[in-house]
């Protein structure tokens, strides 16, 4: 919040001198400027899911030559064993972006993935649209509960963090910093929540993935997106291999960045 206080103190300043400096309209066009300016570094924090203005996130790690698929909304009952299956027979290690009411209602298939070897983060408790625009302490209950369901069902406390959206606002950092907890955004979508296409949703992830980036993909339906993760698990393979041929290896967020 430090840094969004001093955004806003010395817009408030550089508006108070240019109208007690200035004379005429030229003075009242520079303080619209300065204004402008400040609202739009705020924007930029709050909606540049990769942007570390209000809290260190990590979307890739340059010079490393793999990749991190990551998966978001689950546990999901019906997608997220069949993303499990193709994962296994790939031989691939992923991370996984859980949602609290979901791992409640799943425990046993938290406890598969992490089975697996597959990594397990947070990715709030209720995904509701709102909480990004919540303060220290709704977003310290959704964090933590999140937290809690998860070392519940498998008893070990997730490093990391994804925003639902990837939107941050300037009290997640003072948060996550208090839970020892990292921010992840990523290099690359597929946008498999919206489309159902999965020669696109293939075709964008292996055509932008750098060296180094972490990849969204999505293993729960709905949650602002649609129900069915069909086309997901039709492109992952074409995903996985594509990626291959490129010369990446796969690596969970974690190992990413050993």
């Amino acid at each position: 919040m430090a840094k969004a206080l001093a955004i806003k103190i010395l817009a408030l300043l550089g508006v108070f001198a240019a109208l007690w400096l200035g004379d005429g309209p030229g003075s009242w066009l520079i303080a619209g400027l300065i204004a402008l300016l400040a609202f739009s570094l705020i924007a930029w924090g709050v909606f540049d899911v990769n942007s570390s203005l209000w809290t260190p996130t990590l979307w890739r790690a340059p010079g490393v030559n793999a990749v991190a698929l990551t998966f978001d909304d689950g546990p999901d009952p019906e997608f997220t064993p069949r993303v499990l299956e193709i994962l296994a027979r790939e031989k691939v290690a992923a991370t996984f972006f859980v949602v609290g009411e979901r791992a409640c209602a799943n425990q046993d298939l938290l406890r598969e993935i992490d089975r697996q070897g597959h990594l397990i983060g947070n990715h709030s408790f209720s995904h509701a649209w709102n909480i990004n625009f919540g303060l220290h302490s709704r977003l310290t209950r959704e964090i933590t509960r999140c937290n809690e369901a998860i070392e519940t069902a498998i008893g070990k406390r997730p490093r990391f963090y994804r925003a639902p959206h990837g939107f941050k606002n300037p009290a997640l950092g003072d948060v996550l910093a208090k839970l020892a907890m990292t921010c992840v955004g990523w290099q690359v979508r597929g946008f498999d929540a919206v489309r159902s296409n999965a020669n696109s949703i293939a075709r964008r992830v292996v055509r932008k993935a750098r060296a180094g980036g972490i990849l969204l993909l999505h293993d729960g339906s709905g949650l602002q997106g649609t129900q069915d993760r069909s086309a997901t698990l039709n492109a992952l393979p074409m995903i996985i291999d594509g990626l291959r041929a490129r010369g990446f290896a796969f690596k969970r967020v974690d190992e990413l960045t050993r």
